[in-house]
């Protein structure tokens, strides 16, 4: 378990999952910048069942308040095949917690937990045109804008454009 002031970041357990599998599936707790993932609750089940949601190439926390009740997910997985980098996003289910420093406190305790425990030089944050709140997010925790990247992500039936977030090891504090 990662600690913070406010929340927590924890494996997921097998208790978790029905409530889990539900908010996964709700499109409006989604919103329009994350995309509806279906996936067949066998599926969900078996994934769980092998690995925990924890492999070397992805691995999900859940972000839980101090009374242990979830509030939403953090990820993590690797970017690309050539570097050592990782990618991050971020999900707070309810949407009455949302703006209230959750998702900024849970990406702060997970990358000083990367940073503290795996050879990383990299960690980004890939946010869709139009995702204000998740851009502010990225900043607040200390990543510096890259750039763009034009049409690279498919969401709602169109090829939208996505903001590159990063933090680099020697830029973190």
């Amino acid at each position: 378990m990662i600690k913070g002031k406010d929340i927590q970041l924890r494996l997921i357990k097998q208790s978790d999952l029905s409530e889990l599998y539900e908010k996964w599936h709700d499109a409006e707790v989604r919103g329009p910048y994350y995309p509806l993932a279906l996936i067949p609750e066998p599926l969900f089940q078996q994934e769980f069942a092998k690995n925990g949601f924890w492999g070397n190439d992805s691995q999900r926390l859940l972000i839980v308040d101090e009374q242990d009740k979830m509030l939403g997910t953090m990820h993590c997985a690797k970017a690309n095949n050539y570097s050592d980098c990782v990618e991050l996003s971020y999900i707070l289910f309810n949407t009455k917690k949302r703006n209230k420093g959750y998702a900024t406190e849970a990406v702060t305790l997970l990358v000083d937990h990367l940073f503290n425990t795996r050879r990383l030089n990299r960690i980004q944050i890939c946010v869709p045109e139009g995702n204000d709140p998740s851009m502010r997010v990225a900043e607040k925790a200390g990543f510096q804008r890259e750039g763009i990247a034009k049409s690279a992500f498919f969401l709602n039936g169109k090829d939208v454009d996505i903001h590159v977030y990063a933090l680099l090891r020697k830029e973190w504090s």
